[in-house]
């Protein structure tokens, strides 16, 4: 297997210099919006580290997704407004899957290219960005290093990110390399950002860890629940209540409400994320569900934008499809909630209950509901 995936790499990576080379934009790209979403894949995917050797310090920019064409589409359009800098390749994660990936070590391309781009992020990212250029300012031209300049970089080295990239040496460790003892050392304080995040950031935010799910539930009567739902996770840290904060008073601008849940309380929750690779239980999760606030709300927000769903594009549009029917009351008959399930279950999903289940239940209670009422129609509002 291993000969198979160097070739498949290799060929991959081929194919990746070609695109590279005849890459161009298209006549009507914007600019402006394109980069919001690449903020919001940012702060879902990004990742922003300082590795130490000896007295030298490397920046760490890096953001990834498994390949596919349409988040190969995505990373050359970044990669090319970010006028072709850092190097865009392709690796094999340890689940074997090819996964693009765009990474720089520059402190040059980091902190005066990237930084800007990125600059509409929120929390640990955007703090990182700041920490990245005090570590510069300490350790930059100024050979031979004083102490003190020293060992503050090195503590925001290790303060840089809360999940605590898993570094060989400890804090300490690494001090007492150096012939360091400065261990009360105070970091400066940092702002986060304030700005009110935009459809546009949601949308690239959902392309990183969000999700847009249809969940069918039956209710105490036994009708079905057609439950919308959008879900934002974050890994828990010092930073997550502002983020979530501004996320909170953007759809509080949509009049749309907000819950906030714990993955790990939650199986349902669970169910739905456990495809991720990401340690699920130590995350914190903004939903959005019901019909009012996705179907009417949040997903008229989000048509105008809807091309920029690259490689999640099936998730928006199967909620858009069964948002029309539902618009149209097409729930309340049995025709047209039948074909309601249908749609569902054509998209690739993973649900633990067959199609077949769904269409019985609902067919048995409009079956009962019709019985019930004189006229024998089947126009029953099964949506409760």
């Amino acid at each position: 297997a291993g000969g198979k995936n160097t070739l498949s790499i290799s060929s991959a990576q081929e194919q990746l210099e070609q695109c590279k080379d005849n890459f161009k934009l298209p006549s009507n790209f914007n600019w402006e919006e394109f980069r919001l979403v690449a903020n919001g894949f940012f702060q879902a995917e990004g990742h922003i580290s300082c590795r130490i050797r000896g007295k030298y310090f490397t920046p760490v920019f890096a953001i990834n997704q498994n390949l596919s064409p349409k988040s190969l589409e995505f990373f050359l359009t970044l990669w090319h407004v970010l006028g072709r800098t850092g190097r865009l390749g392709i690796i094999m994660n340890k689940h074997g899957k090819l996964v693009i990936r765009l990474s720089s070590e520059s402190w040059d391309t980091i902190l005066n290219s990237y930084s800007k781009y990125f600059n509409n992020i929120y929390g640990e990212k955007y703090i990182a960005f700041q920490k990245l250029l005090d570590i510069r300012r300490q350790t930059f031209n100024n050979l031979p290093l004083d102490p003190v300049s020293l060992a503050l970089a090195i503590h925001i080295v290790y303060s840089l990110s809360a999940d605590g990239v898993n570094r060989k040496l400890s804090l300490l460790d690494q001090l007492k390399l150096l012939g360091l003892n400065f261990t009360n050392i105070k970091l400066p304080t940092y702002t986060d950002n304030f700005t009110s995040p935009s459809i546009l950031f949601i949308i690239g935010f959902i392309l990183g860890d969000g999700t847009l799910h249809l969940r069918l539930r039956i209710s105490d009567i036994g009708s079905i629940w057609l439950i919308p739902t959008l879900l934002l996770p974050q890994l828990k840290n010092e930073y997550n209540a502002h983020f979530f904060s501004m996320l909170e008073q953007f759809f509080k601008s949509l009049d749309i409400k907000t819950h906030i849940v714990n993955k790990s309380k939650n199986s349902e929750i669970l169910d739905i994320f456990k495809s991720n690779d990401k340690n699920i239980k130590e995350m914190t999760v903004l939903t959005v569900e019901s019909i009012s606030s996705m179907f009417e709300k949040f997903l008229p927000a989000l048509e105008p934008y809807s091309h920029y769903f690259y490689w999640k594009y099936d998730q928006y549009e199967l909620m858009s499809l069964v948002a029309r029917l539902v618009n149209a009351k097409a729930h309340y008959t049995l025709y047209g909630f039948m074909a309601i399930i249908e749609i569902i279950f054509s998209y690739p999903n993973e649900r633990h209950q067959p199609k077949e289940y769904w269409l019985d239940n609902i067919q048995s209670w409009f079956k009962t509901r019709a019985s019930e009422t004189k006229s024998g129609e089947n126009n029953i509002q099964a949506v409760v």
